[in-house]
Protein backbone atom coordinates (compact mmCIF):
# COMPACT_ATOMS: atom_id res chain seq x y z
CA UNK A 1 0.00 0.00 0.00
CA UNK A 2 2.67 2.40 0.95
CA UNK A 3 4.74 1.49 -2.58
CA UNK A 4 1.56 1.94 -3.93
CA UNK A 5 1.01 5.78 -2.82
CA UNK A 6 4.72 6.63 -3.09
CA UNK A 7 4.53 6.22 -7.06
CA UNK A 8 1.03 7.67 -6.94
CA UNK A 9 3.18 10.89 -5.74
CA UNK A 10 5.38 10.82 -7.92
CA UNK A 11 2.74 10.43 -10.78
CA UNK A 12 0.98 13.78 -9.24
CA UNK A 13 4.35 15.73 -9.27
CA UNK A 14 5.03 14.72 -12.81
CA UNK A 15 1.13 15.87 -13.99
CA UNK A 16 1.94 18.92 -11.74
CA UNK A 17 5.17 19.90 -13.69
CA UNK A 18 2.83 20.03 -16.30
CA UNK A 19 1.30 23.80 -16.89
CA UNK A 20 -0.53 23.62 -19.91
CA UNK A 21 -1.62 20.76 -22.49
CA UNK A 22 -1.82 21.92 -25.88
CA UNK A 23 -4.17 20.22 -28.23
CA UNK A 24 -4.41 19.70 -31.97
CA UNK A 25 -8.03 19.33 -32.76
CA UNK A 26 -8.35 17.72 -36.04
CA UNK A 27 -7.42 13.60 -35.28
CA UNK A 28 -6.80 13.80 -31.70
CA UNK A 29 -9.87 14.78 -30.36
CA UNK A 30 -12.67 14.45 -33.11
CA UNK A 31 -12.20 11.93 -36.59
CA UNK A 32 -12.78 15.35 -38.85
CA UNK A 33 -9.16 14.41 -40.53
CA UNK A 34 -10.96 10.89 -41.90
CA UNK A 35 -14.16 12.97 -42.96
CA UNK A 36 -12.28 15.57 -45.25
CA UNK A 37 -10.34 13.04 -46.28
CA UNK A 38 -13.44 11.07 -47.79
CA UNK A 39 -15.06 14.53 -49.16
CA UNK A 40 -11.66 15.04 -51.49
CA UNK A 41 -10.31 11.76 -51.92
CA UNK A 42 -14.10 11.82 -53.98
CA UNK A 43 -14.23 14.68 -55.34
CA UNK A 44 -10.93 14.28 -56.89
CA UNK A 45 -12.12 11.03 -58.50
CA UNK A 46 -15.29 12.91 -60.02
CA UNK A 47 -12.19 14.68 -61.68
CA UNK A 48 -10.73 11.57 -63.20
CA UNK A 49 -8.22 11.29 -60.61
CA UNK A 50 -7.01 8.14 -59.33
CA UNK A 51 -6.15 8.45 -56.30
CA UNK A 52 -7.15 6.51 -52.92
CA UNK A 53 -8.16 8.06 -49.24
CA UNK A 54 -5.19 6.60 -47.94
CA UNK A 55 -3.01 8.50 -50.19
CA UNK A 56 -5.00 11.63 -49.14
CA UNK A 57 -4.93 11.00 -45.69
CA UNK A 58 -0.58 10.33 -46.38
CA UNK A 59 -0.63 13.49 -48.17
CA UNK A 60 -2.70 15.96 -46.79
CA UNK A 61 -2.68 15.60 -42.64
CA UNK A 62 -1.76 18.27 -40.55
CA UNK A 63 -1.01 20.61 -43.29
CA UNK A 64 -2.11 24.34 -43.17
CA UNK A 65 -4.18 25.97 -45.92
CA UNK A 66 -0.99 27.44 -48.30
CA UNK A 67 0.38 24.11 -48.28
CA UNK A 68 -2.90 22.11 -49.25
CA UNK A 69 -3.18 24.80 -52.01
CA UNK A 70 -0.05 24.17 -53.45
CA UNK A 71 -0.01 20.44 -52.98
CA UNK A 72 -3.37 20.40 -54.48
CA UNK A 73 -1.75 22.32 -57.83
CA UNK A 74 0.37 19.15 -58.83
CA UNK A 75 -3.11 17.92 -59.49
CA UNK A 76 -5.87 19.75 -60.87
CA UNK A 77 -3.93 23.31 -61.83
CA UNK A 78 -3.64 26.66 -60.23
CA UNK A 79 -6.52 27.91 -62.34
CA UNK A 80 -8.60 25.45 -60.71
CA UNK A 81 -7.33 25.17 -56.47
CA UNK A 82 -9.01 27.81 -55.63
CA UNK A 83 -12.72 26.68 -56.34
CA UNK A 84 -12.34 23.29 -55.69
CA UNK A 85 -10.95 24.29 -51.94
CA UNK A 86 -14.14 26.41 -51.61
CA UNK A 87 -16.61 23.51 -52.68
CA UNK A 88 -14.02 21.21 -50.31
CA UNK A 89 -14.63 23.28 -47.44
CA UNK A 90 -18.61 23.45 -48.08
CA UNK A 91 -19.08 19.57 -48.80
CA UNK A 92 -17.11 18.89 -45.28
CA UNK A 93 -18.88 21.33 -43.58
CA UNK A 94 -21.98 19.52 -44.28
CA UNK A 95 -20.40 16.21 -43.44
CA UNK A 96 -19.22 17.68 -39.84
CA UNK A 97 -22.48 18.87 -38.75
CA UNK A 98 -23.98 14.89 -39.48
CA UNK A 99 -21.27 12.77 -38.52
CA UNK A 100 -18.65 14.59 -36.28
CA UNK A 101 -18.08 13.21 -32.93
CA UNK A 102 -15.30 13.18 -30.53
CA UNK A 103 -12.87 10.32 -30.49
CA UNK A 104 -13.44 7.60 -28.05
CA UNK A 105 -13.16 8.60 -24.42
CA UNK A 106 -12.11 12.30 -25.04
CA UNK A 107 -15.18 13.90 -23.09
CA UNK A 108 -14.43 11.95 -20.17
CA UNK A 109 -10.47 12.58 -20.23
CA UNK A 110 -11.45 16.41 -21.10
CA UNK A 111 -13.91 16.07 -17.94
CA UNK A 112 -11.21 14.62 -15.47
CA UNK A 113 -8.03 16.69 -16.47
CA UNK A 114 -6.42 18.59 -13.94
CA UNK A 115 -4.57 20.97 -15.76
CA UNK A 116 -4.96 24.19 -17.93
CA UNK A 117 -5.51 23.15 -21.66
CA UNK A 118 -6.39 24.77 -25.10
CA UNK A 119 -6.76 23.92 -28.52
CA UNK A 120 -3.88 25.05 -31.31
CA UNK A 121 -4.71 23.96 -34.94
CA UNK A 122 -3.76 24.55 -38.31
CA UNK A 123 -7.43 24.69 -39.14
CA UNK A 124 -9.31 28.15 -40.41
CA UNK A 125 -10.82 29.67 -37.73
CA UNK A 126 -13.99 29.13 -39.44
CA UNK A 127 -13.50 25.98 -39.40
CA UNK A 128 -12.55 25.08 -36.23
CA UNK A 129 -15.11 26.86 -34.60
CA UNK A 130 -17.71 24.67 -36.85
CA UNK A 131 -15.87 21.45 -35.92
CA UNK A 132 -16.09 22.37 -32.00
CA UNK A 133 -19.74 23.12 -31.94
CA UNK A 134 -20.77 20.41 -34.17
CA UNK A 135 -18.78 18.21 -31.63
CA UNK A 136 -19.99 19.82 -28.37
CA UNK A 137 -16.78 20.17 -27.40
CA UNK A 138 -16.94 23.73 -27.09
CA UNK A 139 -18.23 23.00 -23.43
CA UNK A 140 -14.61 22.57 -22.69
CA UNK A 141 -12.68 25.41 -24.47
CA UNK A 142 -13.90 28.88 -25.11
CA UNK A 143 -13.12 30.84 -27.94
CA UNK A 144 -9.75 32.17 -26.18
CA UNK A 145 -8.25 28.94 -25.60
CA UNK A 146 -8.66 28.07 -29.32
CA UNK A 147 -5.36 29.40 -31.39
CA UNK A 148 -5.10 29.37 -35.11
CA UNK A 149 -2.26 28.81 -37.35
CA UNK A 150 -3.77 32.30 -38.84
CA UNK A 151 -2.54 33.88 -35.83
CA UNK A 152 1.01 33.66 -36.39
CA UNK A 153 3.28 34.00 -40.07
CA UNK A 154 4.12 30.28 -39.80
CA UNK A 155 1.99 27.85 -38.58
CA UNK A 156 3.05 24.13 -38.25
CA UNK A 157 5.31 22.39 -39.09
CA UNK A 158 7.03 26.00 -37.61
CA UNK A 159 6.86 26.22 -33.56
CA UNK A 160 5.38 29.72 -33.68
CA UNK A 161 1.80 28.66 -33.05
CA UNK A 162 3.13 26.73 -30.42
CA UNK A 163 4.73 29.35 -28.82
CA UNK A 164 2.18 31.62 -29.13
CA UNK A 165 -0.03 29.54 -27.15
CA UNK A 166 2.46 29.13 -24.11
CA UNK A 167 2.65 33.05 -24.46
CA UNK A 168 -0.75 33.70 -23.99
CA UNK A 169 -1.10 31.46 -20.92
CA UNK A 170 2.13 32.65 -19.85
CA UNK A 171 3.91 29.85 -19.67
CA UNK A 172 7.58 28.20 -20.74
CA UNK A 173 8.14 25.52 -23.18
CA UNK A 174 8.88 22.90 -20.81
CA UNK A 175 6.19 23.52 -18.63
CA UNK A 176 4.16 22.44 -21.52
CA UNK A 177 3.00 19.53 -23.33
CA UNK A 178 1.80 18.80 -26.78
CA UNK A 179 -1.03 16.18 -28.15
CA UNK A 180 -0.13 15.79 -31.34
CA UNK A 181 -1.57 13.22 -34.43
CA UNK A 182 0.61 14.58 -37.45
CA UNK A 183 3.95 14.42 -38.09
CA UNK A 184 4.00 17.98 -38.66
CA UNK A 185 2.37 19.22 -35.53
CA UNK A 186 5.05 16.63 -34.02
CA UNK A 187 7.75 18.59 -35.59
CA UNK A 188 6.24 21.76 -33.99
CA UNK A 189 6.06 20.97 -30.90
CA UNK A 190 9.66 19.71 -30.88
CA UNK A 191 11.09 22.93 -32.64
CA UNK A 192 9.31 24.68 -29.98
CA UNK A 193 11.24 22.99 -27.83
CA UNK A 194 8.01 21.31 -26.11
CA UNK A 195 7.28 17.39 -25.11
CA UNK A 196 4.95 16.03 -27.40
CA UNK A 197 3.32 13.06 -27.02
CA UNK A 198 1.68 11.52 -30.00
CA UNK A 199 -1.72 10.13 -30.59
CA UNK A 200 -3.02 7.55 -33.22
CA UNK A 201 -6.49 6.67 -32.21
CA UNK A 202 -8.17 8.04 -35.09
CA UNK A 203 -9.74 6.47 -38.27
CA UNK A 204 -6.74 7.78 -40.56
CA UNK A 205 -3.86 6.13 -38.65
CA UNK A 206 -3.04 3.42 -40.75
CA UNK A 207 -0.92 0.57 -38.98
CA UNK A 208 2.21 1.53 -38.27
CA UNK A 209 1.19 5.46 -38.07
CA UNK A 210 2.83 5.62 -34.39
CA UNK A 211 5.89 4.30 -35.66
CA UNK A 212 6.39 7.78 -37.84
CA UNK A 213 5.52 9.77 -34.98
CA UNK A 214 8.38 8.91 -32.87
CA UNK A 215 10.53 9.14 -35.69
CA UNK A 216 9.37 12.85 -35.83
CA UNK A 217 10.72 13.29 -32.20
CA UNK A 218 7.14 12.45 -30.56
CA UNK A 219 8.92 11.29 -26.92
CA UNK A 220 6.38 8.50 -26.69
CA UNK A 221 2.54 7.78 -28.37
CA UNK A 222 -0.39 5.92 -27.14
CA UNK A 223 -4.23 5.26 -28.87
CA UNK A 224 -6.54 5.05 -26.59
CA UNK A 225 -7.47 8.70 -24.32
CA UNK A 226 -8.25 7.02 -20.79
CA UNK A 227 -4.41 6.22 -20.92
CA UNK A 228 -3.12 9.83 -21.22
CA UNK A 229 -3.06 10.74 -17.39
CA UNK A 230 -0.65 7.63 -16.87
CA UNK A 231 1.07 8.51 -19.35
CA UNK A 232 1.61 11.93 -18.49
CA UNK A 233 2.67 10.95 -14.77
CA UNK A 234 5.54 8.21 -16.12
CA UNK A 235 7.05 11.18 -18.25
Amino acid sequence: MMRRAFFLIIELECILAIKLIIFDFDGVLVDSEFIAGQVMTKQLNELGIDINLARILQLFVGLDDIAKRLLLTDYIGASEVEGFILETKRLSRMAYMKQLKPLPFVESMLENLPIAKCIASNSHPDSLKIKIKASKLDRFFSEDKLYFGAMVAKPKPAPDLYLHAADMHKVDADECLVIEDSVHGVRAAVAANMPVIGYYGASHCFNGYEVNLEKAGANTSFNDMRELLTIIGKM
